[in-house]
């Protein structure tokens, strides 16, 4: 996972319907209770090998709304273990699908520095001139 969907979130389901994997749910199927929509963090691959940049973002009107998170892998399986934050599926075997149980692709040109929430995914636009 490598994106996450903040509380500025119009429920206007832009995101849910781009997705190529289906890692987002509305609302409703907030696994984590909050009435916000989700990205599940064990299916996200930030649109790696599908599109140049994360499809979610790229759609979405609410500039600020989809932030980076950690990459999906080993190394920050702890973070993903916040339940608060994250509720990761279960394997039929019962194992939790952390990054320990399978790493996900992520953008390796995002460094871990630009990443952590808040750190947007689409800036705003730049004012523009008009011409003619």
């Amino acid at each position: 996972m490598s994106v996450i969907i903040n509380d500025t979130c119009i429920t206007c389901d832009a995101c849910l319907q781009q997705c190529p994997v289906n890692a987002i749910v509305d609302d409703s199927s907030n696994p984590t209770g909050k009435k916000q929509y989700y990205v599940q963090p064990d299916k996200c691959v930030e649109c790696v090998g599908i599109y140049d940049d994360p499809q979610c973002a790229a759609i979405c009107p609410s500039i600020g709304c989809i932030t980076w998170d950690m990459p999906f892998t080993a190394e920050f399986d702890e973070h993903f273990r916040n339940e608060e934050m994250y509720k990761l599926g279960v394997s039929k075997d019962g194992t939790l699908k952390s990054p320990l149980y399978k790493e996900k692709s992520y953008r390796k040109d995002i460094s871990v520095s630009e990443r952590g929430i808040g750190k947007l995914v689409q800036e705003e636009p730049e004012e523009l001139e008009e011409v003619g």
